[in-house]
């Protein structure tokens, strides 16, 4: 027993519990609650969840053109109380924001109204065409008195459209100002069954010949370790790094078990279960362990990983 009290905080290098970044979130009439005022919503191609293909962002902000990498871009874009309108929350990395379009089926214009960080304002107006592309001619606080931009969204595919914006001067000429990205479309949660998520991740922990850089791929970045007897981890990093301090104790083969699953939300809770064996790599004899853990899954830009788990070390029975 004395033994395997000292290997417990050896063979629960998985214990997670994650600082849940909560995305905000908002009851809508899609997700199949009203579909037929959707397909009459001049904005119906927009609705759904978006994210930067390929992370890829271009932009001249007046140090030049350059390409970057925003990582995890997530826009929600729902229609609220009419199927005229389009409000899309903007919650990935700062600044965050949203934008609200109204379509006055009477002039055929569309009005626009955003607001991003603390001091960026913008409200301005344009049309959409049959297909869905939509042109808006936009004035933004903090921007050079005259100047305006222009913002073309252009549809490439149904999951799939580029927007582009364009400053220009008070004398109708382009500057070199612009940004731009294409926006692909995230499938919804609900069109996935968790449980087959879940089995797959639960595969990659426990899995003994993975190498640690894809281990550590399916958990938040920003997790809370705690294992048995260890110091507190605060980072994806830091668990990196003791993953593989772990690794030269010895190894443990085992089996992740699902008991219950329950969706809230984003966030998906399942209560199971590990039977496995330790092996000491000091040539001690191995020893079998059981015990029950929770996890708390999130979705980050349609993709399920481990937010929080704790692992029970008493027995299971």
């Amino acid at each position: 027993m004395n033994k395997i009290k000292k290997y417990l905080f050896l063979i629960f290098p998985l214990v997670v519990i994650g600082v849940y970044s909560q995305k905000k979130s908002i009851e809508f009439e899609s997700n199949g609650k009203n579909l037929n005022s959707i397909e009459k919503n001049p904005f119906g191609k927009f609705i759904g969840q978006w994210t930067l293909k390929d992370d890829n962002w271009t932009q001249n902000w007046g140090n030049g053109t350059e390409t970057i990498k925003i990582l995890e871009h997530h826009t929600i874009s729902e229609q609220i109380n009419t199927n005229n309108s389009l409000l899309s929350i903007i919650d990935g990395p700062e600044p965050n924001g949203h934008i609200f379009w109204s379509y006055n089926p009477k002039t055929k214009e569309v009005y626009h109204l955003s607001s991003f960080g603390t001091i960026r304002a913008g409200n301005g107006k344009g049309t959409i065409e049959e297909n869905g592309n939509v042109r808006l001619k936009l004035v933004f606080e903090g921007e050079p008195t005259g100047t305006y931009r222009i913002y073309n969204y252009k549809w490439l595919s149904e999951d799939e459209y580029h927007m582009k914006s364009v400053q220009y001067d008070k004398n109708n000429k382009p500057t070199d100002l612009f940004y731009e990205g294409n926006f692909v479309r995230l499938k919804s949660a609900n069109t996935k069954n968790p449980k087959d998520e879940i089995i797959s991740i639960l595969k990659v922990l426990d899995d003994i010949n993975i190498k640690i850089e894809e281990q550590v791929k399916v958990y938040t970045d920003d997790v809370i370790h705690m294992a048995p007897n260890n110091k507190v981890i605060t980072n994806k990093e830091s668990l990196k790094k003791y993953l593989k301090e772990q690794r030269q104790y010895g190894y443990s083969k085992m089996k992740h078990q699902i008991v219950e699953i329950e969706q809230f939300d984003d966030k998906i809770l399942m209560r199971g279960a590990v039977a496995g064996t330790f092996y000491p790599s000091n040539g001690e004899q191995p020893f079998e362990f059981n015990t029950k853990n929770l996890f708390v899954f999130k979705r980050l830009n349609g993709v399920l990983k481990i937010s929080k788990v704790i692992y029970n070390v008493s027995p299971n029975n």
